[in-house]
């Protein structure tokens, strides 16, 4: 595997879309209706909702110029908008304009270098632990709608079980990990879509026994509640910011001395957010991943009452 696909797995695979066709089926990227599974009892507020991301891809372009995502910069911008570094935004599937993924069109140029081994190693990632993203929801009092609701990101520490299918198994207890960004904000539930008011979040990573800070912006998340406590369909947004991408590099190098170099050569010229108001230069790249995730538990609170949410 090259230094680049190890450095792209780490720094893209969240954010944190995050985010990937994984280990043999592609991850849901949102762009269907699907079917509503959600329950449609009520479940006791004084329970938490915790959901494990147990799968995350890369959104991609089908066809080119459309992608799901987010308007992350409250503009539609074409190719002559400095603001945007001279990058174009892209369409979601439903037509609605002004979308911010630039990662989704250098997938073709991640595909070229061997996605496959890629994306399975962000995967085995995921099973081993080394990225636990955990959506706890507070305050939820119908999981079909429900217009106050807060959500907290937190991120988990253990070594998760897996099913036959080689993911991670429903109903697992963990702990939070020592880092957690314990990130809470304003969330709601219609026809059992969350949707989510943007927030910042620093998500600690763990890959190949280093640990890794990924620095979102902006971050947007939308997902389908399912009737047992997790979710689908879901898309995980932000702005990645550069000075992440290369501490990530910078921290790859001890190993690889051209990490640096190979990695901004790939990444470098990509941002298309938050310009720097001197030089010009976009400071993040927006990125998309899509996800889902099955519930859990957490050591010290109280868990998810399953019983309320059965249909």
């Amino acid at each position: 595997m090259s230094t680049i696909q190890q450095l792209l797995s780490v720094g893209l695979r969240v954010c944190l879309c995050l985010c990937v066709a994984l280990v043999g089926c592609e991850a849901d990227d949102g762009g269907g209706e699907g079917a509503n599974t959600t329950s449609k009892t009520t479940p006791d507020p004084k329970w938490p909702w915790v959901t494990i991301i147990d799968t995350m891809g890369f959104t991609r372009q089908k066809p080119i110029g459309v992608a799901p995502g987010f308007d992350l910069d409250s503009k539609i911008s074409g190719t002559d908008d400095t603001s945007t570094c001279g990058k174009a935004d892209l369409t979601s599937p439903d037509g609605t304009p002004g979308v911010d993924n630039e990662f989704a069109k250098l997938v073709p140029l991640v595909e070229a270098s061997g996605i496959g081994a890629l994306e399975g190693l962000i995967q085995s990632t995921i099973n081993d632990g080394g990225i636990m993203l955990l959506l706890q929801l507070d305050d939820l009092d119908d999981a079909l709608n429900d217009d106050e609701v807060i959500l907290r990101v937190r991120a988990g520490a253990g070594v998760p079980l897996l099913g036959t299918d080689g993911l991670l198994l429903e109903g697992q207890t963990f702990a939070v990990h020592e880092d957690s960004p314990e990130v809470s904000t304003k969330a709601t539930v219609k026809d059992g879509i969350l949707t989510v008011t943007p927030f910042d979040l620093k998500l600690p990573l763990v890959v190949f026994g280093v640990k890794y800070d990924l620095d979102l912006r902006g971050v947007r998340i939308r997902a389908r509640l399912t009737e047992n406590g997790g979710m689908t369909e879901g898309v995980f947004g932000g702005g990645l910011t550069m000075a992440s991408i290369l501490d990530i590099a910078q921290k790859g190098a001890a190993d690889q001395k051209n990490l640096v170099e190979l990695v901004m050569g790939v990444l470098g010229g990509a941002g298309d957010l938050a310009p720097d108001p001197v030089t010009g230069e976009c400071t993040q790249m927006s990125a998309v991943l899509a996800f889902t995730g099955v519930n859990g538990y957490l050591f010290g609170e109280p868990a998810t009452n399953r019983d309320a949410l059965q249909p």
